[in-house]
């Protein structure tokens, strides 16, 4: 069986560490036969991965992961295997700067009205051109000594309770929906999105239900069928098996393309590992058989 992952960051998503050819160099390692970055709203990276796929005899698929809005909550839909030179997604990704760069300042007092001490200018520099994210904003909150006795943050110092990844875990558990630092952002319609993904040729897929909602998952990809998606993210890392087993009969009962991601990457997320899914064969042949419905390079 190969070994897949067709959910990896790069650079070039605002919350991620590796360069594509770091990227590249990790799959090798790691055995991955077939790769797919799908950065955060852009699709930057697709060239560079193709030229290092040939390099390290790697197959890439070209992905994106795009931030949208259905019903009352925020998604992530992946597109795969579109036109790779369309110009839509250039649009996408200004929309998204936009509206992170307005929500910035408004998050940044939402903390400070916790009482955590935040230092803006280093923010802004260890940002540098990109969108500070929420991720940096937890990694100079928990570096200030001024924060040093804050109980707020005792669960994610090293060895308590939400220290194995304390800078997503800080992410979800402030800026989540409903937390106290979480700011509505008018994310685009999925409908809109998916339709920008099928008219270059892509497949747009709903990535990692499990963590976007905590149930009901199908009858929330139930909906999203009507909009036009017509694969799942299946295996993630954020799946465990009962959920893996729950979306593989719902996609199979309903003939829905299967994909697995890692959702890998760096060091906000220090505990997942590229090329980490582990399919059995009926698993992998279903994944395959959604690689046959794409271009790889």
């Amino acid at each position: 069986m190969q070994n897949i992952d067709l959910h990896v960051h790069s650079s070039w998503s605002d919350d991620a560490d590796f360069s594509v050819s770091q990227l590249m160099k990790i799959a090798e390692k790691e055995n991955v036969s077939v790769l797919s970055i799908a950065d955060h709203n852009s699709s930057s990276s697709v060239e560079e991965a193709i030229y290092w796929g040939h390099k390290y005899n790697i197959h890439v698929l070209p992905g994106i992961e795009i931030d949208c809005s259905f019903g009352n909550n925020n998604y992530h839909l992946l597109g795969y295997g579109y036109r790779r030179h369309s110009t839509d997604f250039a649009e996408v990704k200004r929309n998204f700067d936009r509206l992170q760069h307005a929500a910035t300042p408004v998050k940044i007092e939402k903390l400070k009205a916790l009482g955590l001490f935040l230092d803006e200018e280093r923010l802004f520099a260890l940002a540098g051109d990109r969108v500070p994210q929420e991720e940096e904003m937890a990694e100079l909150i928990l570096e200030d000594e001024r924060n040093a006795g804050n109980a707020l943050l005792i669960p994610y110092r090293k060895g308590n309770a939400r220290g194995d990844m304390p800078l997503i875990n800080f992410f979800w558990d402030f800026f989540g929906k409903g937390k106290p630092c979480h700011v509505e952002i008018a994310f685009p319609p999925l409908q809109d999105m998916v339709e920008i993904i099928r008219s270059n040729g892509g497949i747009p897929v709903i990535a990692h239900i499990g963590a976007n909602v905590k149930s009901g998952h199908t009858d929330v990809i139930s909906e999203m069928v009507k909009s036009g998606v017509i694969g799942v993210e299946v295996f993630s890392s954020y799946h465990d098996n009962d959920l893996r087993q729950q979306l593989y009969d719902y996609a199979l009962d309903r003939s829905l393309l299967m994909t697995c991601g890692s959702d890998f990457h760096g060091k906000n997320k220090p505990n997942i590992r590229m090329g980490s899914c582990q399919l059995n064969q009926a698993e992998s042949e279903k994944v395959e058989a959604f690689l046959e419905r794409v271009t790889l390079y």
